[in-house]
C-alpha cells in the first residue's frame, strides 16, 4: 500500500485561509465496495477504512482564499449544503483559481470515506461537468462517497465544443486549459478538503475520457504527484494533430465540396457489412457484429464497387475512394502517413456532423497565439503546414512517453478506447501504449493496463458493450496492489442489459468458446486461455 506525503500530492504545510488562521495536517484513509450487474469478473475494490466527517460547517467556507504549497492563490465563492438528486447530503463549494480557472468541489457530509476524484472535461471543456466515465455498478461513485471536483479550465463556453474566440490572443487560457487548470484546482481542492475535514484525502483519483483523458493524461506526464490513480479514456493525447488534419481529412472525404454527403445511411450499411464480412471474426472468433481487433484484419473496399448496373449492395467508385482515405488517415502529397484513419468497424457513425467545425475552430483560434483564417479546401497537409498547426504542441499534447515519474511515484494508470471510436483513434492510444512499453521495458506491467473495447464508439455507444466499471479496478490496484484483469462489459437497452462481455488487459481478446449463448459474457474466455 502507498500512502501519499509528497509535496505536490497532499502536502499543505503553509496553508493559509483568509479570516481564519488555521493550518491542518493531514491523514490518510479510505473505502469502497461496488460490483457490477452480472456475475462475471470484476468484484474487486478498494480498501475499507471509516468514514470522516466534517470538521466545520460547509457555510463557514465562503469567502475563504486558499493558498495551496506549490499552488495558485484560489477563492471560494460559495459554500452550500444541498442534498444530490439521490438524497446525498454534501457541501457545494464553488470557487476559482487565480487568474480565472472556475471549479465546483462536492463534499460528502456524512459518508467520506477519505477519496477524491477529478472528473475530467471534454471536448475544448468551458463548462463545469460532473460526466463520471467508466464507473458502471460503482457504489462509491452511486453513493457519493467521493470527494469530486471538476472544472472549466479556466474559460466559459457553455454553447459547444466548438466554440474556441476564448482562446484568441490568450495564451494564459492556452495553457489553462492545456495542462496547469487541473493541477492547480487539484491543490486547491486537496486544501480545501484538508481543512473541511480536518485531513487530507487518502487517495487521490483522475477520471476523464476523450479531452478528460488527454488531460488524466499530461497528469501523469507532468505533475506525476498529484493522482495515486488515473484513468484515461479515448485521450485525445496528439491534440493539435486530432484537431487540425485528422478532422480535416475527414471532413474532405466525408463531406462533398457543396456540403452534401458522400455517404447516405444505406451507403454506409453497406460499407460496414463488408467490414465485418471481412473482419467480424478477427479476435473473436464469432459473426456478433464487433470487430474485436481491427489492427488484425485488412479491408480494402474496393471489393464493394458497383459493376455495370449493380445497385442497392454497392458502392460507387467516388465513395469507394473516400472509405480507403478515411481508413488510412491523412496523408501528404507524397504519400507519406500523417496521423490515424477511422477504424473498420465504426462505419455506421461515420454519418454524423461534418468534423471540420472542430478543425476549424482548432486552426483559427488554438493553433497559434493570434487568430488565423480557415479554409477547408486550402487546407494544407504538407511539413510547412504541419509546423503551423503545431506550433503550440507542447501546450497541448500528451505525447510524452516517459512516464518512469509517475511510475515511481507509485502511480497507476488504466487507458481505454473503444475500438469504433470514429473521432479519436484507438489505434493512436496503442502506439502510445506500446512505446511506453518500449521505453520502459516490462516495467510498465507494474503500474500500466490498457483496455480496447469492441464494437464502443468514442467514450461510449456504439453496438457493443460500452459499460464498464474501472474505478473499482484502479481503486483494488492503488490500494490493495491488486492488478487489474477481466473486467465485465455490458450494453444496454432502456435500463436492461441485453449483452455482456469480459475485456482483458491488451494485448489479450476476449474469445468466444464456440458454444453458448453469445450475447451473454460466460461465453468468452481469455484469447491467451486465462
Amino acid at each position: 500500500m502507498k500512502v501519499s506525503h509528497q509535496s505536490g500530492r497532499s502536502n499543505f504545510a503553509n496553508l493559509r485561509a483568509k479570516n481564519f488562521g488555521i493550518a491542518m495536517r493531514l491523514v490518510v484513509g479510505l473505502t469502497v465496495a461496488a460490483l457490477s450487474s452480472l456475475a462475471m469478473p470484476n468484484l474487486a475494490y478498494g480498501r475499507d477504512l471509516p468514514v470522516v466527517r466534517p470538521a466545520m460547517d460547509c457555510r463557514d467556507l465562503a469567502g475563504l482564499d486558499i493558498y495551496p504549497e506549490g499552488g495558485s492563490p484560489a477563492r471560494i465563492n460559495s459554500a452550500t449544503l444541498e442534498r444530490s438528486a439521490d438524497g446525498i447530503p454534501r457541501c457545494r463549494v464553488e470557487g476559482y483559481v487565480a487568474p480565472q480557472v472556475r471549479f465546483e468541489l462536492r463534499l460528502p457530509t456524512e459518508n467520506w470515506y477519505q477519496r477524491f476524484m477529478y472528473s475530467g472535461c471534454g471536448g475544448f471543456c468551458g463548462r463545469v461537468d460532473f460526466r463520471v466515465r467508466a464507473a458502471e455498478g460503482c457504489s462509491a461513485v452511486e453513493n457519493g462517497e467521493f470527494a469530486m471536483v471538476a472544472s472549466d479550465l479556466g474559460h466559459s463556453t457553455p454553447e459547444g465544443n466548438a466554440d474556441t474566440i476564448w482562446a484568441a490572443g490568450n495564451r494564459q487560457g492556452k495553457i489553462d486549459y492545456g495542462y496547469r487548470g487541473v493541477h492547480v484546482v487539484t491543490l486547491a481542492s486537496k486544501a480545501i478538503i484538508e481543512i473541511f475535514y480536518g485531513q487530507a484525502p487518502a487517495y487521490s483519483y483522475f477520471n476523464g475520457c476523450s479531452d478528460g483523458g488527454r488531460e488524466g493524461m499530461m497528469e501523469v506526464q507532468r505533475y506525476p504527484e498529484d493522482f495515486d490513480g488515473v484513468i484515461a479514456g479515448a485521450p485525445v493525447m496528439n491534440n493539435t494533430a486530432n484537431n487540425t488534419i485528422f478532422h480535416a481529412w475527414s471532413a474532405r472525404h466525408l463531406f462533398r465540396a457543396d456540403g452534401s454527403p458522400v455517404f447516405s445511411e444505406k451507403d454506409l450499411r453497406v460499407l460496414h457489412a463488408g467490414a465485418l464480412a471481412a473482419c467480424d471474426l478477427a479476435g473473436d472468433g464469432i459473426r456478433d457484429g464487433l470487430v474485436s481487433d481491427p489492427f488484425s484484419c485488412a479491408f480494402d473496399p474496393e471489393v464493394l464497387l458497383c459493376e455495370a448496373g449493380d445497385s442497392g449492395k454497392c458502392l460507387a467508385g467516388e465513395q469507394v475512394a473516400a472509405a480507403r482515405a478515411l481508413y488510412s488517415g491523412p496523408i501528404d502529397s507524397s504519400g507519406r502517413r500523417l496521423f490515424f484513419g477511422r477504424p473498420i468497424g465504426s462505419e455506421l457513425a461515420w454519418g454524423g456532423p461534418n468534423p471540420v467545425a472542430y478543425a476549424a475552430a482548432f486552426v483559427r483560434h488554438m493553433s497559434e497565439d493570434e487568430p488565423r483564417e480557415f479554409d477547408l479546401d486550402t487546407f494544407g497537409f504538407e511539413p510547412e503546414d504541419l509546423r503551423r498547426y503545431n506550433s503550440l504542441a507542447s501546450i497541448f499534447n500528451a505525447t510524452d512517453t516517459d512516464i518512469s515519474a509517475f511510475r515511481d511515484a507509485g502511480g497507476k494508470l488504466i487507458m481505454w478506447h473503444g475500438l469504433a471510436d470514429p473521432g479519436v483513434p484507438a489505434e493512436g492510444t496503442l502506439h502510445y501504449y506500446n512505446a511506453v512499453r518500449e521505453r520502459l521495458g516490462t516495467s510498465t506491467d507494474d503500474f500500466l493496463t490498457m483496455y480496447l473495447l469492441p464494437g464502443v464508439g468514442h467514450c461510449g455507444g456504439g453496438h457493443g458493450p460500452d459499460r464498464i466499471n474501472l474505478v473499482n479496478a484502479i481503486m483494488a490496484w492503488v490500494e490493495d496492489g491488486e492488478a487489474p484483469g477481466a473486467i465485465e462489459t455490458v450494453r444496454r437497452e432502456y435500463g436492461r442489459v441485453v449483452q455482456s462481455r469480459p475485456v482483458y488487459p491488451y494485448p489479450s481478446v476476449a474469445t468466444y468458446v464456440g458454444h453458448g449463448d453469445p450475447l451473454d459474457g460466460t461465453s468468452f474466455r481469455s484469447s491467451t486461455g486465462n
